[in-house]
């Protein structure tokens, strides 16, 4: 900007810094309206020059190939090819972000103690990506691949997703009945309370289903 480009020109040019100085010290009108041409004069002069080092200075923090040195990008991608890339990324991001979405939300059961990051939930994607036969590093950078097993193992990813639920449940239900003293009287009270709150809401079928269900699960 005009008003950045002349900022730094006083800053930096010792004779607008006389000049400055100068304008400073005159009283009269007349002299400090002298100053003030020359001022401008020796702005407009240098204009150009500031102009030009200002373009190449943002150019140096902006072109593709600084970016990614610095690691703010992985790639400079094409112009011809950037309609079908921003295509597929965005497909692939979308589809991954609902993924991670989910897995944070299993991590938000009952009192929510466990916490999964986005980042955490993305490496949690990569990892489960990277089981599989012939997954690869490189193809995890391939949006099409990506977008390809996330469809393809759909039935997979729910039921990690349902794992990771159980899970977290499991371990808040273990914490609260080992908690000790009356903490795990009365949070074991209020488990078994709930499941028969619950279980009050069954059909007579489904009463049945969930009684098989302790005794195999609880060896009664």
């Amino acid at each position: 900007r005009l008003k950045d480009i002349l900022a730094t020109m006083h800053r930096l040019d010792d004779k607008l810094k006389s000049l400055d100085a100068e304008l400073q010290e005159r009283v009269c009108e007349t002299e400090r309206q002298e100053v003030i041409d020359a001022i401008k004069e020796r702005e407009q002069a240098l204009l150009p020059v500031y102009e030009q080092i200002s373009v190449q200075f943002c150019e140096l923090h902006d072109t593709p190939g600084r970016m990614k040195a610095v690691g703010v990008i992985e790639r400079a991608v094409e112009w011809k090819h950037a309609r079908s890339y921003f295509y597929w990324r965005l497909r692939r991001k979308l589809a991954e972000f609902d993924v991670r979405k989910q897995i944070i939300e299993t991590a938000q059961v009952g009192r929510g103690h466990a916490v999964i990051t986005p980042v955490a939930a993305s490496k949690m994607i990569k990892s489960w990506f990277l089981e599989t036969n012939g997954a690869t590093e490189a193809l995890w950078g391939d949006d099409k691949a990506v977008l390809s097993w996330m469809a393809q193992k759909q039935e997979d990813l729910e039921s990690k997703i349902v794992q990771l639920t159980k899970a977290n449940v499991t371990q808040e239900v273990f914490e609260v009945m080992t908690a000790g003293g009356n903490t795990a009287k009365i949070g074991t009270a209020g488990i078994v309370e709930g499941i028969s709150q619950a279980v009050s809401t069954m059909s007579a079928e489904e009463q049945a289903n969930f009684r098989e269900f302790l005794k195999a699960t609880l060896q009664l």
